[in-house]
């Protein structure tokens, strides 16, 4: 919301859609998230797109990491970003982890002439960890105090991804996260991501 506000041009490309199981509802199917997606986008003025569909949906850790770095790699060409997030690398997502790793190396420095570099990748926060050994290491911030409304309403887009609070994704721990964030650079509310590469835009 931040970058289409600063007059950004913004690309999201979900790695995959299919059908998963869901604690709370039994299970959730392409044909409910696809619609879910195309409103995201236009409530958040993006564009976006789609590597897999079907099978390989929540099996991304099984399929050949060159499969889904090729995917990435592509993107990179076609749209050239200067600023790219990617998944945290340890989630407890194997799906997130796989897609983390791929992206380490379709990103990895290159020649320019060679390959389009990216001048900032920022590894986004997940509102969810258990672990003490994996922690998260803010080192990036930025102040969403006058859009956290905005953010809110862009994750109800994914209504068959919303849950009641307790839970991590849930609006109220999303504001408990985002407070925390603010408070350690003194805003109302923040969104912290971790710079693993960083050059003047």
């Amino acid at each position: 919301m931040l970058a289409k506000k600063e007059g950004a041009s913004v690309f999201v490309q979900y790695i995959a859609v299919g059908t998963s199981r869901q604690f709370s509802r039994g299970k959730t199917t392409a044909q409910e998230r696809l619609p879910e997606i195309k409103k995201a986008a236009e409530f958040g003025n993006f564009t976006y797109g789609i590597s897999f569909q079907g099978d390989q949906f929540m099996r991304l850790d099984s399929l050949p990491k060159k499969e889904i770095i090729e995917q990435i790699e592509d993107i990179n060409q076609q749209w050239q970003p200067d600023i790219v997030c990617v998944p945290f690398r340890y989630s407890f997502d194997q799906d997130h982890r796989a897609v983390s790793l791929a992206c380490i190396t379709a990103f990895r420095p290159l020649p320019k002439n060679l390959r389009h570099q990216p001048k900032i990748i920022l590894e986004y926060e997940e509102p969810y960890a258990w672990t003490v050994d994996t922690p998260f290491e803010p080192n990036f911030y930025f102040d969403i105090s006058t859009m956290f409304k905005e953010k809110i309403s862009l994750l109800k887009c994914h209504e068959t991804q919303v849950r009641n609070d307790p839970f991590p994704r849930s609006p109220e721990n999303l504001e408990r996260l985002a407070g925390l964030r603010g408070c350690e650079i003194s805003v109302k509310y923040a969104e912290a991501y971790h710079l693993l590469k960083g050059q003047p835009l």
